[in-house]
Formats: C-alpha cells, structure tokens, sequence
C-alpha cells in the first residue's frame, strides 16, 4: 500500500479520487512538482485537468477539509512576466469578490518564491472549487448540438450569472464554451476564469485598454474594434454567440485571422437561426437573435433582464408521452373492468350449477 493511501477517503462525494489505495498517475511538470513541493502539506494533486494558454488546472485534494479543489498554476514560462503575474492576482481577486451559484468561487490565492530570481521562479497559483463535471466545450466535441431546453436553461444560467458580476462592476470579456462548465447531476452551467475580466469601477481607462482581450470567435463588435467603453452587454453579445453555437453547432462567424473575424463581428450579418434550426423555438431565438445585435443599446439591457425573458418563454411539453400514459391507464382500467364482470359471470354460473 503507498504510505499517501491514507489520504484517499473512499465515501468521499466524489467518483475522481482513486479508491484502491494507490494514487492515479499525475504530470511531472514542473507545475506539478512545485505543487508539491510547496504546498503538499496542505493539498495532494491527484491529477492534471486542463492546460491553457495561461494555466495549467490541476485536481486535488484538501487534506485538512476533505474535500477536493482546482488548482490553477501560472505556466512556468509566464513566472518572470509583471503581466502574466498580475493577470493572475487580478484573476483571484476579481472573482474572490464574486458570490453566486453560477460562478465558481475562489478559495485562495497565493505566490511563494522571487520573481527576479532565474533559478527560483515563483509560484502563482489560484485555488478554487472544483466542479464535477465536465466543459461545455468538452459536451460540445461529444454531441455537436444541445436540445432546445437545455440551451434555454444554460443560457439563463449564465444570464444571471452575468448579471451578478456586471452588478459588481466585473465585466468577463471572456465568455466561450471552455470557460463554462457543466455540474454532474444537476446540469447547471457555472462561469470561471476571470483572467481578462475589467472591473469597471477601479480599472483606468487608457489605451492599454483598447488591447483586444478576449477570444475572436465570440467578441462583441465594440470590444474587437477595441472601443475603451465596455459594459455587460458586451457579454450579452458573447452569450449570443455561445447560445448559437449550442444550438447550430457552428459559430455565427468564422475567419482565418483576428483581423478578419473582428470586421465580421463589426459589420457582417450571420445567418438566421431559424434559417439554421428552423423548429428552434421563436421565443428562444427572439432572445438569442436580440443578443446578436451590433449596436449594443438595442440588446437586452442587463442579464436579468434576459434570464427573466428566458423564464417566461413556453417549454415544448411532450404531450404524446402523458397521452401514451393517459392511453395506459385507460386500458388498465378497462381490463380490471372486464376481469371484475368476468369473476362475478363466473360466481353467477357456479351458483346457478349447485342448485
């Protein structure tokens, strides 16, 4: 048995966790092993989960809590850079300002080592929840389209996730199907990395902040033209375009260069989605289709706004399956029917045969 087994708590609210006694295989990166060599007193790694162009995620366990966390870890080649480094403080405590169900929260943040030192380089780490689950960009890849509901309910989710950080100043900028994830069970759809997110309140407006941050596929014509003044409907924008994509499987605009994809963002129209899906429901279309519009004072005001609007719109009932139901019960009713006045035939015959 490996002398770390007794870390493993086999009754722990998680299926990711080894239960045999010995640890699954991890990367021995270096991300990996300053983990453990700063931090293994408090967290053990049990795996790597996703690597970015920033970051590297890793799954592992609170010893203390017994419970599982994420931890975030500036990539080694990004630990000399001010930038990167502040990306990541600004990260932690964007978030960490945050408090709704449909963002995952931050735990702790946290640098041990000296920036100016080349053979010490520092580690920058976030810890936040971890979310059983998987990407939206993942269930994505598996199934190419989501059904109607299941946009509806995942778009509303994000509205009102949108909603509460845009009430807190925190515009994302960032918005795309890896930065969602899907809770197991529950299906509900959770927000993160905030690493370009602008807080509106403190962040100087000068023309570093016309730098295009964000992803191509999913800004909102302001924000590729690089416009100083962002605002929360530029997300609504981005939730547009993720919504589309959910439904279509394909994104409204596509190009083989940020400077092309910017001027369709800016001036070309995407196709319908009811020319795409033409049975998408109209009130779920209405309220993607107004997302999508250029000037941002015709979209929806804010997120609750289009979380509210989502609410009221008609679910298609399956009315065949209560029919099929309804059918059922008809027939079971009909049968018991038949064997009651089919027993009492029977008494009636063995009467009249004893007299």
């Amino acid at each position: 048995m490996s002398p770390s087994s007794f870390l493993v708590d086999p009754y722990a609210d998680t299926l990711e966790l080894p239960i045999s006694g010995e640890l699954g295989p991890t990367s021995a990166d270096w991300e990996h092993e300053q983990i453990v060599k700063h931090l293994g007193a408090q967290f053990q790694v049990v795996r790597e989960i996703g690597r970015g162009g920033m970051g590297v995620v890793f799954l592992a366990r609170d010893i203390a809590l017994h419970r599982l966390v994420a931890i975030k870890v500036l990539r080694h080649e990004f630990t000399s850079s001010d930038e990167h480094r502040e990306r990541f403080r600004r990260e932690a405590r964007l978030t960490a300002r945050l408090s709704h169900p449909n963002i995952v929260p931050v735990h702790s943040f946290g640098e041990i080592g000296d920036a100016n030192s080349f053979d010490n380089a520092p580690l920058v780490y976030i810890v936040m929840k971890y979310v059983h689950g998987e990407s939206l960009a993942e269930r994505m890849r598996r199934e190419h389209r989501l059904s109607p509901a299941e946009v509806q309910r995942v778009v509303r989710d994000l509205a009102l996730a949108l909603d509460s950080a845009h009430r807190d100043g925190v515009v994302h900028r960032d918005l795309k199907a890896e930065n969602i994830l899907i809770e197991r069970g529950s299906g509900r759809a959770m927000l993160t990395d905030f690493g370009v997110a602008l807080l509106r309140s403190l962040d100087p407006i000068h023309a570093d902040a016309s730098r295009a941050f964000g992803t191509p596929h999913y800004m909102s014509p302001e924000q590729a033209a690089g416009e100083l003044d962002i605002d929360g409907r530029s997300d609504l924008y981005s939730l547009g375009v993720l919504a589309y994509y959910m439904l279509s499987g394909t994104l409204p605009f596509d190009g083989a260069t940020f400077e092309a994809l910017a001027a369709r963002h800016i001036a070309d129209q995407h196709v319908p989605l009811a020319t795409l899906i033409p049975n998408v429901p109209a009130e779920l279309g209405a309220a993607i289709e107004r997302c999508l519009v250029k000037q941002r004072d015709e979209r929806w005001r804010n997120g609750r706004e289009l979380a509210d609007a989502l609410r009221a719109a008609p679910v298609k009932r399956r009315w065949f399956v209560g029919a099929r139901r309804t059918t059922k019960s008809i027939f079971r009713a009909r049968a018991m029917t038949e064997l009651a006045m089919f027993a009492a035939a029977m008494r009636a015959i063995f009467k009249w045969t004893m007299i």
